[in-house]
């Protein structure tokens, strides 16, 4: 092959200058939505078969009389106070607070439309909107409107429960217990 002929292939092949990389630019987008709601402080959420905890009255005398009050503590968060958490936007809350196993019983023994029960024996007791014992949560009925103290912040659950025992007779031995159904809704 003469030189000229090569040296004509060889322009060929190399081409007349190598091709770029191409590159590709632009967006990309990331998103997440959330959602309203409210749970237990401090727990992994769930909105049905949440534990509220327990209004505790402690230990009694058989022969005990007077007022004995608790709040509720040891719900689905932990130890301590049970406190809901809101989203920010929600400011209010409707609270239902059920009668229980056995409302309307034990009406001798002191005052409450609750009661709870050991055996054959019941201790009244009553719910409360306010720690200081002055508006009753109706049984099974919203009560709504409740505020919540600080947008976005836990808060005590609105529930104080007591104990008033009017009655002189002493109480059997053993553990009095209830289970309220408690809804909120926001």
């Amino acid at each position: 092959m003469p030189a000229a002929v090569a040296l004509s292939c060889l322009a060929l092949v190399a081409g007349p200058g190598t091709a770029a990389a191409d590159t590709l630019t632009g967006n990309l987008q990331a998103t997440m939505r959330i959602s309203t709601g409210c749970v237990i402080s401090g727990s992994s959420g769930g909105q049905s078969g949440v534990s509220f905890g327990m209004l505790d009255f402690g230990t009694q005398p058989a022969t005990f009389s007077g007022t004995v009050s608790a709040a509720p503590t040891g719900g689905a968060g932990g130890a301590g106070t049970t406190q809901i958490l809101c989203s920010p936007e929600i400011t209010v809350i409707s609270v239902t607070v059920g009668g229980g196993l056995h409302a309307g019983q034990g009406a001798g023994v002191g005052v409450g439309t609750r009661a709870m029960n050991s055996a054959s024996a019941y201790i009244p007791y009553e719910v409360y909107q306010d720690a200081s014992h002055t508006t009753p949560y109706p049984l099974n009925t919203p009560v709504a409107n409740v505020a919540i103290p600080t947008a976005g912040a836990a808060f005590n659950l609105p529930i104080y429960g007591q104990v008033n025992k009017t009655g002189s007779q002493s109480l059997p031995f053993g553990a009095y217990t209830d289970t309220l159904g408690v809804t909120l809704t926001f």
